[in-house]
């Protein structure tokens, strides 16, 4: 499913979506190829909740919680440089 489709589909919504398949272009964007919708929100308080409740289960995925109003996810990539404690 593209981003459209599930603005589409949840307007004006929060929703919890993974991504499928994706990758990072040459500006450090994440580019979201195909997405799944996993459930839709009132508030991003509550969609936060459910996000940190799969991440802590099941690391590995690549989450998001996004507003549907956005026209574009925008995710970009951060570099983290510093010292793990």
């Amino acid at each position: 499913m593209k981003w459209i489709d599930v603005c589409e589909a949840f307007p004006d919504q929060w929703v919890l979506i993974e991504a499928v398949q994706a990758h990072t272009d040459e500006k450090s964007e994440r580019i979201l190829d195909d997405i799944a919708p996993l459930k839709k929100f009132s508030n991003s308080p509550d969609a936060m909740k459910a996000y940190q409740k799969i991440h802590q289960d099941e690391p590995t995925r690549e989450l998001y919680v996004l507003h549907t109003s956005r026209r574009d996810p925008n995710i970009i990539e951060k570099k983290w440089v510093g010292v793990r404690r």
